[in-house]
């Protein structure tokens, strides 16, 4: 009668009905007009194909559906106490032999707990509010199968998320709608462990297992989704490898962070506080981690499309402005991985700012350790934000060309001096982590702490860098718009991403040496060797199964900062062209423009074969019938170039603020347009580079260089 009465307390019979109205709902409304449909619309080896995927579907609603039955019977008995569940343990009768295997396989396809697991359940009343891996994996399971369909919907949504593509948008839509019963699942689940655990003894919760399952399955439930059957994209096996254990370890690391907060919080609290302090508290820990798990769950679905493997594939782009388009590294992994983290940072940085702040909510709690993390963020900062435009401007000095303009001048140091603020905060989070002994999310206070400081830092950096020192009265010109956002968006969301995953990194480092250093010393130098090992394997080799490169022609000639001293171009001037438009031309004719030093236009080559253009105000000059013609260029174009044998190429260009502007007397009109890849003539000598290139179309360019001190 008790148990029946904590049916009623548990209100169980709603739930019951509902459960039972959705496991016959499922195959009536989905199962038998699926299967009607496909019988007469596929061929024989896609029916086959399709049969098992929706048998599987089938069962494993079913199982959920049963499983919630058995754990509300569960949950009636725990509430049972200690006289009244040895009256229960005794009705049961379970005193024979326990159950077999078989039993306990039958089980998953019953409605009622089998005897034995419920009087195992009443002697270990504990198991009834652990965290069970398998319960982890289900949800993930189910929210695996559930994703590619949730992708596809905001597409057809009227308006689309604020800055971002449709790909993107559906990503972390999805992962928005996925996250918010994950996240339930998580801090209820581990929440209530760690309660039982602080409140009646026993070992403490770990929760890294939990979360690690709760990705486990939702790989291997985005693999059986329908949409992944008829996939021929898939990653080669080592990337897909990697990215797997990555997403893994992302899982455990949620995990953890949910455990953190939950005994940061209780501690906080009454030992034997109940009610509305504790449902307070969890509310605000269930709201950041569904913040968490959405932004998590979004970059996974995201990055699962990217590194698909076909022809514009993400991963393909990048690998083909590293040089090698037919085949991926581990290098292009990493770029590839930081390219969506500046991606988001420049498109919408409020899904970097929002799992950001979230993840601070345990430090809400530990307010001697957040103390801690603030002071060590504090003093990187401050001795790094006092350094930084010393040494630019320092740099500046030393390199400065006169007849660099000050735009091409800025952009030689000012594309370096945000490397300095992610090493700083880095290092600041792997020492709070690695030192202090301290959480990976007060390496992230610390990172960010040390951003707040660093990032006013660049922007000074870039009003010293505009200062001519040279030109009485020039002054200084003031940081625009683009520049603050641009410092702001690394200090405050791509550095402190990369020093949490770097502080996460340092604590697994930590672990190993730590756990080393109780046996032998040897065993720790061998694990940092190991590391260390892998770290250079990363940076300089190819991925398993991959091809190396073919060996490219760079010549080391060119290698340095080069800037224009002159430049002669002749373009041909149709009669639908611009230039024909605004000269009022009445036949198709050609025009001749000059360019010199004055315009500050410079080249840097790299040693690792790729380039930048660094055009300051680049102004090209000339006639044509009677009017002055100026073709003007601002802005930044990065590229890869190769040179042999009096050969010059370069391709994969990537343009930043670039403007063309064609200008004849007082008109101008914009012709910007997209760089494609050339092929030129090129003569280097000590202090001379002639770079010469003809067009198909009759027209020519032939731009000399002298060798800069820059």
């Amino acid at each position: 009668m008790l148990h029946e009465l904590a049916h009623l307390r548990n209100a169980d019979v709603d739930l019951t009905r509902l459960t039972v109205a959705l496991a016959w709902a499922f195959p009536l409304g989905v199962v038998v007009p699926a299967a009607v449909t496909f019988l007469g619309a596929r061929r024989a080896p896609d029916l086959a194909r399709d049969v098992w995927r929706l048998a599987l579907f089938a069962v494993v609603v079913q199982v959920s559906a049963w499983s919630v039955l058995r754990a509300r019977e569960f949950a009636a008995d725990a509430r049972l106490g200690g006289d009244e569940a040895a009256g229960a343990r005794a009705l049961l009768g379970v005193e024979g032999r326990p159950a077999g295997r078989r039993d306990r396989l039958g089980a998953l396809f019953r409605f009622h707990p089998l005897a034995r697991a419920r009087a195992d359940e009443l002697d270990r009343p504990r198991r009834l509010v652990s965290a069970r891996p398998v319960e982890a994996l289900g949800a993930g399971l189910a929210a695996g199968i559930a994703a590619p369909p949730l992708m596809d919907l905001p597409s057809h949504l009227p308006r689309r998320l604020g800055g971002l593509d449709a790909l993107t948008g559906g990503s972390y839509a999805a992962g928005l709608l996925l996250g918010a019963p994950l996240a339930l699942v998580l801090t209820g689940t581990l929440w209530r462990a760690t309660w039982w655990a602080r409140r009646h003894g026993g070992p403490p919760v770990r929760g890294g297992v939990f979360g690690a399952a709760l990705v486990v399955g939702l790989l291997v439930g985005r693999r059986l989704a329908w949409s992944a059957g008829y996939a021929d994209d898939r990653p080669v096996w080592w990337v897909e490898l990697a990215l797997a254990l990555g997403a893994v370890a992302g899982g455990a690391l949620l995990g953890r962070w949910v455990v953190l907060g939950a005994d940061a919080w209780l501690r906080r609290l009454p030992r034997h506080a109940e009610g509305r302090a504790v449902r307070r508290v969890w509310a605000a820990a269930a709201v950041a981690a569904t913040v968490l798990t959405a932004g998590f769950l979004g970059s996974l679905l995201l990055l699962d499309t990217w590194f698909a493997d076909g022809d514009l594939s993400m991963v393909r782009v990048v690998a083909a402005r590293e040089g090698h388009p037919d085949h991926v590294t581990v290098v292009t992994v990493a770029d590839t991985l930081g390219w969506h983290v500046r991606a988001l940072a420049d498109q919408a940085p409020y899904l970097l700012a929002a799992p950001l702040a979230a993840a601070l909510l345990p430090l809400a709690a530990t307010r001697a350790a957040t103390r801690l993390a603030l002071r060590l963020g504090a003093v990187s900062g401050v001795v790094a934000a006092v350094a930084l435009p010393v040494v630019v401007a320092g740099v500046t000095v030393a390199a400065r060309d006169p007849g660099l303009g000050p735009g091409a001048l800025r952009g030689l140091v000012d594309g370096h001096t945000l490397l300095p603020v992610t090493l700083v905060e880095v290092t600041a989070a792997v020492a709070v982590v690695a030192g202090r002994r301290l959480s990976i999310w007060h390496g992230t206070l610390a990172a960010l702490t040390a951003g707040v400081l660093l990032a006013p830092a660049v922007l000074a950096v870039g009003v010293l860098l505009s200062c001519d020192a040279g030109r009485p009265g020039a002054g200084c010109a003031g940081p625009d718009r683009a520049a603050v956002a641009r410092a702001l968006g690394h200090a405050l969301l791509v550095a402190p991403v990369v020093a949490t995953l770097a502080a996460a990194l340092g604590a697994a480092v930590t672990a190993v040496l730590a756990r080393a250093a109780s046996r032998r010393w040897l065993a720790s130098g061998t694990a940092a060797a190991v590391l260390l090992g892998l770290a250079a394997a990363a940076v300089t080799g190819d991925g398993p199964g991959t091809r190396s490169a073919a060996p490219v022609d760079r010549d080391r000639c060119l290698v340095g900062v080069w800037r224009l001293s002159a430049g002669r171009y002749h373009f041909p001037v149709a009669t639908d062209s611009v230039l024909f438009r605004l000269a009022g031309l009445r036949e198709a004719t050609t025009v001749d423009l000059t360019s010199g030093a004055s315009t500050g236009y410079a080249t840097a080559y790299r040693v690792d074969g790729t380039a930048t253009d660094l055009y300051d105000l680049a102004v090209a000059e000339g006639t044509l019938n009677g009017h002055t013609v100026q073709r003007v260029r601002r802005g930044t174009q990065t590229y890869r170039w190769t040179a042999g044998s009096g050969r010059y190429t370069q391709r994969n260009v990537v343009t930043t603020g670039d403007l063309a502007l064609l200008r004849v007397d007082g008109r101008e009109a914009d012709v910007t347009t997209v760089v494609d890849d050339s092929a030129s003539t090129y003569r280097c000598g000590p202090g001379e580079l002639v770079i010469r290139s003809d067009g198909d179309d009759g027209s020519w360019g032939e731009e000399t260089f002298v060798r800069s001190p820059a």
